[in-house]
């Protein structure tokens, strides 16, 4: 009997110790690996959608370093001059945070993920300021060790707030309105640079 239960006591011991094994090394990794995957998805989305109209470089180095795969190298290789020349026009800029987001994808063996971000994104000329609510899926894949869009898709754009820009002049009491209406900006719709990201 004693022979018994010690055999008995052994084969749990194994049982529960190869279970806190599994959930310490397996499990803990796969967490892991979900949460940078989602970091970077929030980074990507954050990068695609800002640019400083004061360091419009920095910006583009910013969009460059959490991108990957030909299609979205190239389209920002494409549209870098149109940046820059929207920047220099209307000196607009953009800054974008990360509201909340998910994983909706995970594929440890490939290293590849999808997600869903939901970004507040502000965009600011000298005259007038917007808020839009700005929903995006990502791709994401490893790259060396940090995870990087593939590809970036809008989903929606819902105005926030909008305003006349902080320091902006207020127009004459009686004077007739100006023509030009405040900046209809929802990032996710215009047009793409690179693939899903906002141009100012």
């Amino acid at each position: 009997m004693v022979s018994a239960l010690a055999v008995v006591a052994l084969v749990a011991a194994a049982w529960f110790g190869f279970g806190w094994a599994k959930a310490l090394i397996v499990d803990r990794s796969v967490a892991d690996t979900r949460d940078a995957a989602l970091t970077g998805a929030f980074q990507a989305a954050v990068n695609l959608n800002s640019v400083d109209a004061q360091n419009v470089d920095a910006s583009l180095d910013n969009m460059r370093s959490s991108i990957t795969g030909d299609a979205l190298l190239n389209d920002l290789a494409a549209t870098e001059q149109q940046i820059r020349d929207q920047v220099a026009a209307t000196g607009t800029s953009m800054s974008a945070e990360v509201l909340f987001g998910s994983l909706t994808e995970l594929n440890t063996d490939d290293d590849q993920a999808k997600a869903l971000v939901v970004l507040a994104v502000r965009t600011t000329t000298p005259e007038y300021f917007t808020v839009n609510k700005v929903s995006v899926n990502a791709s994401m894949a490893k790259d060396g060790d940090v995870w990087k869009a593939v590809t970036i898709e809008p989903l929606g754009s819902v105005g926030m707030e909008e305003g006349p820009a902080p320091g902006a002049q207020p127009e004459p009491e009686g004077a007739a309105p100006a023509e030009s209406a405040p900046p209809e900006s929802a990032p996710a719709e215009q047009a793409p640079a690179p693939d899903g990201a906002a141009t100012p």
